[in-house]
């Protein structure tokens, strides 16, 4: 009985595995990670009064840290779908980027809390900058092997700003770690461009 999904055989010789479980396992972990930053976000039990304003503020820092990486996170799930959209199965090579992917994201809670706590100092912003930026890279990698093992012409994968920004930032923040902080909203207008260039290059190249 035909169901609507059409299904093509796996090549032999390596191991493959289908799209959707990757996907699957994708979603499982990211909500997961969503989860654990907001169990970070801790207030005392009966405080009242100026010791429970107190205590709000002291959180601040960590609702903000919490906004950034919710966004973050989100990002990163909807560009690994993005990523993989083309791709019907899921080699040796890709299965072991999207375990560094997966690990990466499901680290970014402790980086998190880090740069809750010493956002002041280079080790909040460095480490943070550092988790991020090598997830993106490798979410880069796992685009430029789906492209390159497509056996179609494809463009190529758009230049990875986020990963290059936040990786600049652990530098940074040796000097300065609210600049590096700061440096971090330069990813925004650069993805932007990246994006807009691979468009172009792809209709240049076109039939």
């Amino acid at each position: 009985m035909d169901t609507g999904h059409r299904h093509t055989a796996a090549p032999s010789e390596q191991m493959y595995l289908p799209k959707h479980r990757i996907l699957a396992l994708t979603d499982g972990v990211v909500a997961i990670a969503m989860t654990l930053l907001v169990l970070d976000i801790d207030v005392p039990d009966g405080l009242r009064g100026q010791a429970l304003v107190d205590a709000l503020d002291d959180v601040q820092g960590q609702v903000w840290t919490f906004l950034l990486s919710a966004v973050v996170i989100a990002l990163f799930w909807r560009v690994h779908h993005s990523v993989l959209r083309d791709a019907e199965w899921i080699n040796g090579s890709l299965f072991w980027c999207n375990v560094a992917f997966l690990a990466l994201v499901s680290l970014i809670p402790f980086p998190t809390r880090v740069l809750a706590d010493y956002g002041h100092r280079p080790l909040g912003p460095g480490l943070y900058g550092a988790v991020i930026g090598t997830a993106a890279l490798v979410l880069y990698v796992m685009a430029v092997c789906i492209a390159r093992g497509s056996g179609r012409r494809r463009p190529f994968p758009p230049f990875p700003a986020q990963a290059c920004v936040f990786l600049l930032s652990v530098g940074i923040a040796q000097f300065s770690p609210l600049a590096a902080v700061y440096s971090w909203i330069a990813s925004v207008p650069l993805s932007v461009l990246a994006h807009r260039h691979a468009a172009r290059a792809s209709r240049a190249s076109g039939p």
